[in-house]
């Protein structure tokens, strides 16, 4: 699931960057983002639906790539939901750096970006 996800990103670069941008502008406008309405949200905020259509069939590859916009940006955490999966016992940096290529991540999983967001909103 993690190298699928990978791969698609480094296969659609643009379609990562536009999910990313769809996906901060829904939680500055503190919308819940979650795989199952990603679709809706996006045919209301004029977000290209076929982007959208994948992430509503292919739960695997949402949970993944929502797990990298939070290590990413841990204030996401507060509006994406997850559930628990075998996902969070891999080395998501790992797969990125091998398969993506060097980045950036203020967290290295999951948990450390929830963790970063409640010392933040604490703050």
């Amino acid at each position: 699931m993690v190298a699928k996800a990978c791969v698609w990103v480094r296969r659609h670069p643009d379609r990562w960057e536009a999910l990313r941008g769809f996906c901060a502008r829904l939680a500055a406008e503190g919308e819940p983002i979650q795989r199952g309405t990603v679709y809706e949200q996006a045919r209301r905020h004029g977000m290209d639906v076929r982007l959208a259509s994948m992430f509503k069939r292919d739960h695997n590859l949402w949970s993944v790539l929502s797990r990298y916009m939070a290590m990413e940006d841990p204030s996401l955490t507060r509006f994406l939901r997850f559930r628990e999966t075998p996902v969070d016992e891999v080395d998501l940096v790992g797969y990125w750096e091998d398969i993506v290529g060097p980045q950036s991540f203020r967290a290295r999983s999951l948990a450390e970006a929830r963790r970063l967001a409640r010392e933040a909103h604490a703050a």
